[in-house]
């Protein structure tokens, strides 16, 4: 009887105080999903740019390194800019004033893209996501080559570009894309003389890019 009496109501005290803590512990948080990246930076090798046809000295060979940066505004519209060096690789078929220059051209590229159908892509199953799919682009682009030690030629345009971009694996991707544009007259800087020409050309860009990029 007295182990009755002191016993139970002890442990209906005990259990009223655990279930008391158990109600006022703060629950657990759920996990927050990781916000992506909003800056894909790149660097490797734009095939598009090997192999330049100079006229009369016939192809010339070069390695294009290439690197490149991209800013996501929102999932579909990104903003990029991409620098290309061609180094030279073969000395006897350089077109003649380059074979001095261990860069004899390169170029520089600004611009903005648009990843068009994001939502039928992933509906499919097809890539899609941050920086990946299908895009149109309006760039601004110039080309540069050096020749003869005082001279550089400069053919500046802004292009409209059709284009997509994959991944490859976590590290790895590739972006492939071509445009036409419009631009002025090729500018032959000379001994620091520009001369003044208002004819418009009609440019084109061929691009295949494979990179690093994180």
């Amino acid at each position: 009887m007295l182990l009755t009496r002191f016993l139970l109501p002890g442990l209906l005290v005990l259990a009223g105080t655990t279930y008391s803590l158990g109600q006022s512990a703060p629950a657990a948080t759920a996990p927050t999903e990781t916000t992506p990246d909003r800056l894909l930076l790149k660097v490797g090798l734009n095939a598009g740019r090997a192999l330049r046809y100079t006229g009369y000295y016939g192809l010339s060979a070069r390695l294009p390194l290439s690197v490149g940066a991209e800013y996501a505004l929102s999932p579909k519209f990104t903003l990029y800019g991409q620098l290309d060096a061609d180094f030279r690789i073969l000395k006897n078929n350089a077109y003649l004033g380059e074979r001095d220059f261990l860069i004899p051209a390169g170029g520089v590229g600004i611009g903005a893209r648009y990843y068009y159908n994001q939502a039928g892509r992933e509906r499919h199953n097809r890539p899609h996501g941050a920086f990946v799919g299908n895009y149109l682009a309006v760039e601004a682009h110039t080309e540069l080559r050096q020749r003869y030690g005082l001279r550089n030629d400069l053919a500046p345009s802004l292009n409209a570009v059709w284009g997509m971009q994959r991944r490859l694996g976590r590290s790895f991707l590739f972006d492939f894309n071509a445009g036409l544009g419009l631009g002025p007259h090729r500018s032959d800087s000379y001994l620091g003389y520009t001369p003044n020409n208002s004819n418009l050309n009609i440019t084109t860009q061929l691009n295949l890019g494979v990179y690093f990029g994180r």
